[in-house]
């Protein structure tokens, strides 16, 4: 199997564990079945709904190890990062079906005659739902991923000027890595001793407090991009990784995080590395060529927009429909129609609103994936002798950037 193959298939892998990060979250904010259920898949419904929101902390790393991809690609590719063309395609790959869902927000209050609170629309319009309340309970995570968008490349163009000359002048993204999880997890120990009264807004989805898990994706992202020989060594290793990564998880399926100060202050580190390990057994595993991956893959791959919509479905649709029919629905046919509309209607909106985007994107901003450094190309004789070892390697994994960069985002 050709390296580019083997990069195409691991993408897949990814795409599936993006699915399974959104079934995470759509069971996280599912109801509860009725006492009267029959026990066992009574405790099916209430552990997905108790732990569900680590399908959060999965796409964080997910995020993390895509953007920064993208990044750590264009410098092997062209020995240089564009901080313009880097935010100028992020911005489409976001912007666009985040507005018109927000758009679709404004319309459907205003048609109920209802008035959205300035403070809150503000909130949503400026990213700044992680720290200020906004229209909507899940768009948190988006400003979490929008501030680490802003920040990243500035790291990341920091380092290697710090560090112009070295023979691997991103060699400190590892360290960079460590200081912002010690950092994000201080703060998260500070906040609780500070107010022990658990409240989302405050102990949850303040982006210092969760920047650490799209970090550790950098981390991973950057061995896997400059270490690959390294990184390959690892695969005997991978079930175990698989494995060991699905058991730390566990402890948020277990206890309840609103009474458990250890899930959200420790267990936010622990949940990442374990995501983390996931990730890097997928990406060493051998992903199956069958039917039921590639559909997984498929639905994998609207994520970032079933994500925006899924509470919609569960905040209107269900309710109507059960206007419709003049009568409650029960919690299995309620259920049954939340996860199917919400993973139709964030397909379709995908390729309504966010696939069109990205073509505009791609036919006026180009990825640059490709092509040798140039002889005018500025940096250091060991920075331009890397680069030319790796030229082939870039080459050969043009297309899974391509289909990264289309792939790459939050919750997305």
């Amino acid at each position: 199997m050709s390296r580019a193959e083997s990069s195409r298939l691991r993408l897949v892998g990814v795409d599936v564990l993006r699915l399974v990060a959104v079934l995470l979250v759509l069971g996280r904010h599912m109801w509860l079945p009725p006492e009267s259920w029959p026990a066992l898949p009574r405790e099916f419904f209430v552990t997905w709904q108790r732990g569900g929101w680590v399908g959060v902390d999965l796409f964080f790393v997910l995020s993390g190890f895509l953007v920064s991809g993208l990044l750590f690609t264009e410098y092997r590719a062209r020995g240089r990062m564009s901080l313009v063309r880097f935010y100028t395609r992020r911005g489409w790959k976001i912007y666009p079906p985040f507005f018109v869902f927000i758009g679709v927000t404004i319309a459907a209050a205003w048609m109920h005659g209802r008035a959205i609170p300035r403070q809150q629309m503000l909130s949503e319009l400026l990213f700044l739902q992680s720290y200020l309340p906004g229209v909507w309970t899940h768009t948190w995570s988006l400003a979490v991923e929008e501030h680490f968008y802003l920040v990243l490349p500035l790291l990341l163009l920091l380092v290697l000027r710090l560090n112009r000359g070295a023979r691997m002048p991103l060699k400190p993204v590892f360290a960079l890595a460590v200081v912002i999880g010690v950092l994000s997890l201080a703060a998260r120990l500070l906040t609780w001793y500070v107010d022990p009264r658990y409240t989302y807004l405050t102990h949850h989805f303040a982006s210092h407090l969760r920047l650490d898990s799209l970090f550790c994706g950098v981390a991973v992202s950057y061995a896997y991009h400059f270490h690959a020989d390294a990184f390959e060594k690892m695969k005997p290793w991978r079930h175990r990784l698989l494995a060991a990564g699905v058991l730390l998880l566990a402890p948020a399926f277990v206890f309840r995080l609103e009474d458990t100060p250890f899930l959200y202050t420790l267990g936010f580190t622990l949940f990442y590395l374990a995501s983390a390990m996931i990730l890097i057994g997928v990406l060493l595993s051998e992903v199956p060529r069958n039917r039921m991956v590639r559909f997984a893959a498929g639905i994998g791959a609207y994520s970032y927009s079933i994500y925006l919509w899924h509470l919609y479905v569960i905040s209107t649709g269900v309710r109507y429909v059960e206007s419709a029919l003049g009568r409650p629905l029960s919690f299995g046919a309620a259920a049954t129609l939340y996860l199917v509309t919400a993973l139709a209607l964030g397909a379709l909106m995908a390729r309504l609103v966010e696939f069109p985007a990205l073509r505009l994107r791609d036919r006026w901003f180009p990825p640059r994936d490709r092509g040798a450094v140039e002889q005018g190309d500025p940096g250091t004789a060991n920075d331009r002798n890397l680069r030319a070892g790796v030229t082939r390697d870039v080459r050969a994994t043009a297309s899974m950037t391509r289909q990264v960069d289309t792939a790459s985002s939050s919750v997305s």
